[in-house]
């Protein structure tokens, strides 16, 4: 991939393609910081099910007086039944409004939380911080790395306060076990494992390509992303398996535990390469993204390991796969022991396996949003729990492992075991694997599954190499009028990441 030079941006460029926005939200710049007892104005971009429920949080949150001081003033959803709904769940009649320029527009919303589909999460935040305004975003902050590139730097230009929805930063008992690890009680770490194991189904799959629902404006809901025909049955949430907007169930849930994995290790530099493999079983549907996928990568020389798994352990009963107990969250090999938890903390094994030598109970992350209203109040971004920069890292490995996938080789899932690499993790995951997709019936000498290439991305200048097309993955192409501004090149992630 070329790099340009920093801060390209054309300013017309963007007058063209944003109607004017830049030119009636840069005024807000000068805009009072928001005191210690001043009232923090808010605004929800993006209400499907993840905005609802944080909408749901901040009502509770403010109500109970845990979150002092904050005023909901307006809802924005493409979709006019969403904003309704959110609308009439507030009870406080906030302003609705499809268009989210003209949100960030007013000068009476001094933070806004995006909670939009994947593809959306760069152009918001961008725009939010040219708007003045900050921001608390959805994992996985972007959709691919090259938008992480230009959100940190809109971040270092306009100087806003952005949190990521990483909430797994915030939870007690996380914060205690990570403590635990770190001090080294249980020895060095030897390797982390990463768990996405849901029990979810097909999406079905049309006939014809879906027509939006009439409350949509689909060229709002678009955005960014391709204008493709849309063959799923249901628009809404299904857009996870839809690369075009999505980044499947790696990039969904996933981000949540890559981030306990940078966390754990230090947040270090992101890695120099990935390599993954996987592919979509026994569902005849309209999802393009992996139901079955497996990533290796290191972080500060340790081996990492994540799994994703969305079938049930056979196709007519409902019951899930799971690693040594966990299903969503990770597994900490150490030489004296295991960490086994996530979301809500975990328990510690002695060396023997069996024994619980420690527990660590957690709450979840329930001030993670709290945390966000201090930091916009103090002006700080290390009081924030999830700094941007850290959710860039953790949404880069899974984005870097969907490209290892999306550039690999289709083999037959009889030849894996051959072709994969001859390790204990790479053999331990197969047979699991192997077992759970013959109580499917499928026919491995028939059924292909991808290998992935080795992504590669130079610490130097921040390219991604490796097969021609992986540099074309890292960056989409956008539709008319709703481009992610240029503001830095490849290099400026190497200083930032």
């Amino acid at each position: 991939m070329k790099s340009s030079d920093v801060n390209v941006f054309s300013r017309r460029r963007f007058l063209a393609t944003s109607g004017g926005f830049i030119a009636s939200t840069m005024a807000l710049r000068g805009q009072d910081v928001v005191g210690a007892n001043e009232q923090i104005r808010v605004g929800f971009i993006g209400l499907g099910g993840r905005g609802n429920s944080l909408l749901g949080q901040f009502l509770f949150q403010t109500k109970k007086g845990y979150i002092k001081n904050a005023k909901l003033v307006a809802v924005c959803d493409p979709d006019t039944e969403h904003m309704e709904k959110a609308a009439a769940r507030a009870g406080t009649k906030p302003a609705m409004i499809r268009d989210y320029r003209k949100l960030l527009e007013r000068k009476d919303i001094d933070a806004v939380f995006i909670a939009s589909p994947n593809h959306w999460h760069a152009l918001h935040t961008i725009h939010a911080c040219q708007a003045g305004k900050d921001v608390y975003v959805e994992k996985p902050v972007s959709h691919t790395v090259w938008e992480s590139n230009q959100m940190l730097a809109a971040v270092e230009k306009y100087g806003q306060i952005v949190q990521a929805g990483t909430q797994n930063r915030s939870d007690s008992g996380l914060i205690d076990a990570f403590k635990y690890l770190k001090e080294g009680n249980l020895g060095a770490i030897q390797s982390v494992h990463g768990l996405c194991i849901k029990n979810r189904n097909s999406i079905g799959k049309l006939d014809q390509p879906l027509v939006p629902p009439a409350s949509l404006d689909y060229n709002l809901w678009l955005g960014p992303s391709q204008d493709k025909p849309i063959y799923r049955p249901q628009l809404h949430y299904d857009w996870h398996w839809d690369y075009n907007t999505g980044n499947g169930d790696i990039g969904n849930q996933g981000p949540h535990e890559f981030d306990l994995i940078s966390w754990l290790l230090g947040d270090p530099e992101m890695p120099t390469e990935v390599f993954s493999y996987g592919g979509r079983f026994g569902w005849d549907d309209a999802g393009e993204t992996a139901n079955m996928q497996f990533a290796t990568y290191q972080l500060n020389g340790v081996p990492c390991y994540f799994e994703v798994n969305d079938m049930s352990l056979k196709p007519d009963a409902n019951v899930p796969a799971n690693y040594k107990g966990i299903r969503i969250g990770i597994v900490v090999n150490c030489e004296g022991g295991e960490f086994r938890g996530g979301r809500g903390g975990g328990y510690v094994l002695g060396p023997d396996g069996k024994t619980k030598i420690a527990k660590f109970p957690g709450d979840a992350g329930r001030w993670h949003m709290l945390n966000f209203f201090d930091a916009v109040r103090s002006r700080r971004t290390q009081d924030l729990r999830a700094p941007l920069i850290n959710s860039c890292k953790s949404a880069a490995i899974p984005h870097f492992a969907n490209i290892s996938l999306r550039t690999g080789e289709q083999v037959p899932l009889a030849k894996l075991p051959s072709v994969l690499p001859q390790t204990a993790e790479f053999a331990d995951v197969i047979e699991r694997q192997s077992k759970q997709l013959k109580n499917w019936n499928i026919d491995f000498e028939k059924t292909l599954c991808t290998v992935g290439s080795n992504v590669i991305l130079n610490p130097a200048t921040g390219d991604v190499s490796g097969p021609a097309n992986a540099a074309a993955f890292n960056r989409p192409q956008f539709r008319k009028g709703f481009e992610v501004p240029e503001l830095a090149n490849n290099a400026f992630l190497k200083s930032k990441l």
